[in-house]
């Protein structure tokens, strides 16, 4: 039941972005929060995550970013900050927000990224993280000359 429920809350997310409304409605996420238990928000922020996945592999690289950062929000609201899969949804959405051309935001959620794997130990991946902190802000500091 709780998983339908999830679904339908994504769908609707989903179906309440436009093409002009990218950013994270913080309305949204505290309906939510103040509707749902905690493995519920989990749930739903696994499934945010699932929906950005597929929104970038299809090239929707602004809608996938979009909702990596809504994960994040529920997450963090939850108190996963510290956890490791906020890492992951902080590096996954920085990759999002390159190939959207964000790419100052791009930079600085790979080096929160790299700063949350290396907390963590996971140090194969903080290199990674560090290594596109630095080629994203490479891209951020052309797009700031132009």
């Amino acid at each position: 039941m709780k998983l339908a429920i999830s679904l339908a809350t994504i769908v609707g997310f989903t179906v309440s972005l436009s093409a002009f409304e990218m950013t994270v409605n913080d309305e949204e996420v505290n309906s939510l929060l103040n509707t749902y238990d905690k493995e519920t928000l989990t749930e739903i922020s696994n499934e945010l995550v699932k929906v950005a996945s597929e929104e970038e592999s299809l090239g929707e690289y602004e809608l996938a970013s979009s909702h990596y950062k809504r994960a994040l929000k529920i997450r963090e609201a939850i108190g996963l900050k510290t956890h490791k899969s906020f890492a992951s949804i902080l590096y996954l959405s920085s990759g999002a927000d390159f190939k959207a051309g964000n790419y100052c935001e791009a930079s600085l959620r790979a080096k929160e990224a790299s700063l949350a794997f290396k907390a963590h130990g996971v140090s194969k991946y903080a290199t990674k993280a560090a290594n596109d902190h630095v080629a994203y802000g490479r891209a951020c500091e052309l797009l700031a000359f132009k």
